[in-house]
């Protein structure tokens, strides 16, 4: 963007943290008369990592197609009409009819929702949600993280997998199970560098080359969705041949002998059959693994999005960790949980949901995922006690309800009616699976509110009755510890004051609480409420911002379970789990095949022969986001199936051509791209595509429907893992050519006429 300055405007230059994603780079801005005019990486403060994705914060902050007003729906729902509102015609409107839903319903049929935000925008939702008694919030984590830290708290009551990095020098070996490398996190990948070039040992576990798999000394290129039976064949390797950690084991676990009786049948040999890894390879990786100490296994989103298939994968990497002793040593698995120095856990009135008044029944999954619910919550905090006797960081994850739940309630009224759906910083259309059942569900009168708080006119938004415009990250203050995963909190000011109306998100969740019975309960601003979160500290929000290295850490500890215990019932590493059994779970995980996958549906397999996975990230993408924007539009401007080159010719497709992805449930259309780094019978399809040039109204609906691969992969109960996550990898599916041309990119002006 180019910019004319008046010679008497003064440029200086602010401090901020990126918006583009969840990363939370720190940037230096330049500014003059409140417009930024440069955003640069700083390298000082941490996360200094080259990306293209930061250079397009400015054309993000003034886009002409964001939301800065807030907007009443005037037709029907869908209609695209729109009436310019005033915020507290908003508010009230919006607070009145909580009020109403509450009194007929009671608070549990309010459903709150979040994306991609990782401040203030998240935790002042939960918190609100908290202290109205509505046990129903979704966010992004749902399908992100969840499944990997239950299984971390249900063995170790502590969580490593989120945060944790190779020490380059100090951590010998790690295996990078399903992680994206630059594609998602270029940062990681210069850590990587440095580990590799210290002399560290890399696993990588993917089934498709990328930039880590080239790292790697060892490539494990599986079938998607038997993430668990490799876990399991590693650790068979590592108990048949004694390369567990002995001591560890007497001394700090109970289950070894149950988690061997259940690994027993995974020998290299039948592990291969299930897999596709060669034996020798899995044996290769479990010695490297074991006898290279400290190791690491860091968070991956590959193994999380497997449908039932995930619940073994996740635990198996639990288990991985514990039995080689690499359990909070430092190089290792470290745990990791907000310092204990600031007031979060207290601001999210966690308790006050336990205990509210009002609130009468668990959420609307308990049922069939209790380890996700009030109850699970409950059963957490009770075996964590001693250690944390104010729970732990990341507590949401004990409470994300199933997505597939919600448009059951809403529809049907089952388990209990949902009235109310209020969503920010999301675009559930095309992240979540089973899209047009929402969709169907966002549509029907049954749903007497529908909110929504973006930056910018989405699918989901189309369909709202209220749209009400967010602050961006330049516009609004930071103070971060990745949704309670990080041992320290981050901090930044504002870079700039919000353009037009827009709000911090934190202002939508204060306002509402003080006209629906929770006043004095929240400071005026989001600075004042950090300020509290960080009063025990000795330092304001202000002060950490301004310090060289805005970070606040945790005491840095390790093997702090010779101490205090682990924080389980046993106060030790529950391999086989009381908490899992307690909730009705088998205490160690059977591996569990994929619902549609050459072994869990041999006979649909032969209609769809490919194995499909989604989800990976996109390097000019962040999930659904930025989509709007030219220069990385241009980059990657229409949904691609990554496929082998001699598997395109066998179905006659050509590269760059269009083609049809089919499953049993439906076909999208995406366009062809040659990779031959994938395995000949797999095939990757783009998410969390969609194409708001496209007209809002009607079946078009921004494109949502014409390549989102989520709109055809199933959910449910059939089909979810224990905590009800999504199913989004180790499908099948086929392939064919599809007629026509893909259509060229063709990004239109503003058609919001009351947005400026």
């Amino acid at each position: 963007m180019a910019t004319v300055l008046d010679e008497a405007e003064v440029v200086e230059t602010k401090r901020g943290t990126c918006p583009i994603c969840g990363a939370g780079c720190y940037v230096k801005a330049k500014i003059a008369n409140n417009r930024p005019l440069a955003i640069r990486p700083d390298r000082t403060a941490g996360f200094p990592a080259d990306c293209p994705r930061a250079g397009q914060a400015i054309d993000y902050h003034d886009h002409p197609e964001r939301v800065n007003y807030p907007m009443k729906r005037v037709g029907k729902r869908g209609e695209g009409k729109w009436q310019r509102i005033s915020w507290d015609q908003a508010l009230d409107e919006i607070a009145e009819k909580l009020a109403s839903i509450r009194d007929r319903f009671g608070p549990e049929a309010v459903q709150t929702m979040g994306g991609s935000y990782k401040g203030a925008g998240d935790a002042s939702c939960w918190r609100w949600s908290n202290l109205w008694g509505t046990p129903n919030i979704l966010y992004q984590g749902k399908n992100c993280g969840e499944a990997e830290l239950l299984s971390e708290w249900a063995v170790y009551g502590e969580q490593t997998c989120i945060g944790n990095r190779a020490i380059p020098g100090t951590t010998k070996s790690i295996i990078l199970w399903g992680v994206g490398g630059s594609m998602s996190m270029a940062s990681q990948v210069k850590n990587l560098r440095q580990f590799r070039e210290q002399g560290g040992k890399v696993i990588a576990v993917d089934p498709r080359r990328t930039d880590v798999t080239d790292m790697s000394d060892l490539w494990l290129q599986l079938r998607p969705g038997t993430d668990g039976a490799l876990a399991y064949g590693m650790i068979n390797v590592i108990i048949t041949e004694e390369l567990y950690d002995a001591d560890f084991v007497r001394k700090w676990c109970v289950g070894f002998d149950e988690l061997t009786e259940v690994v027993r049948e995974f020998t290299p040999e039948r592990t291969s059959e299930i897999t596709w890894v060669p034996a020798e390879k899995i044996v290769e990786a479990a010695r490297i693994f074991a006898t290279n100490k400290p190791g690491l296994i860091p968070f991956g989103l590959g193994a999380a999005e497997l449908g039932k298939a995930t619940t073994s994968a996740v635990f198996g990497k639990t288990y991985l960790r514990a039995i080689t002793g690499n359990l909070d040593v430092e190089g290792g698995a470290r745990f990791a949980d907000p310092p204990d120095s600031t007031r979060f856990r207290e601001e999210m009135h966690w308790d006050a949901l336990i205990d509210h008044p009002l609130r009468k029944r668990d959420n609307i999954s308990a049922d069939r995922w209790p380890i996700a619910s009030v109850r699970g919550l409950k059963a957490y905090r009770k075996a964590m006690e001693k250690v944390h006797p104010l729970g732990v960081g990341p507590t949401i994850y004990n409470m994300v309800v199933a997505p597939s739940a919600i448009p059951t309630a809403i529809l049907e009224g089952k388990p209990y009616p949902v009235k109310a759906w209020i969503l920010q910083a999301g675009n559930p259309l095309v992240s979540l699976c089973d899209a047009r059942k929402l969709h169907e569900a966002l549509m029907s009168d049954e749903l007497e509110l529908s909110v929504n708080m973006d930056h910018w006119m989405t699918p989901c938004g189309a369909l709202a009755d209220y749209v009400l415009p967010a602050t961006d990250g330049l516009e609004r203050p930071l103070l971060s510890n990745m949704w309670g995963f990080a041992d320290a909190f981050s901090a930044a000011k504002r870079i700039v004051e919000p353009l037009y109306e827009r709000r911090d998100d934190y202002q939508l969740w204060r306002e509402l609480g003080n006209r629906l019975g929770q006043e004095g309960m929240w400071p005026d601003t989001m600075e004042e409420w950090f300020d509290r979160i960080l009063e025990p500290s000795g330092v304001t929000h202000a002060e950490l911002a301004d310090q060289p290295v805005p970070w606040l850490m945790a005491e840095p500890g390790h093997r702090r379970y010779e101490e205090r215990g682990f924080a389980t019932a046993s106060g030790k590493v529950e391999l086989s789990s009381a908490l899992l059994s307690g909730l009705g779970y088998p205490a160690i995980p059977e591996y569990e095949e994929p619902a549609w996958s050459p072994e869990g549906s041999p006979e649909l397999s032969k209609d769809f022969p490919l194995i499909l996975m989604t989800g990976n990230s996109l390097k000019w993408y962040y999930r659904s986001q930025h989509k709007h924007l030219e220069v990385m539009r241009k980059q990657h401007p229409y949904a691609q199936l990554t496929i082998h080159p001699d598997t395109a010719a066998e179905l006659g497709i050509e590269e760059d051509s269009p083609v049809w992805v089919e499953t049993p449930m439906g076909k999208v259309r995406q366009q062809a791209k040659f990779d031959a780094g994938m395995h000949p019978r797999v095939v990757h399809a783009d998410s969390h595509m969609w194409y708001p040039e496209r007209d809002a109204e009607g079946d078009a609906h921004f494109g949502v429907w014409e390549s989102n691969i989520n709109a055809i992969l199933p959910d449910g109960e059939d089909y979810a893992d224990y905590a009800g996550d999504n199913y989004m990898r180790g499908l099948i599916c086929r392939v064919t050519p599809a007629e026509g041309n893909v259509p060229p990119l063709n990004l239109h002006p503003a058609r919001l006429e009351m947005s400026r």
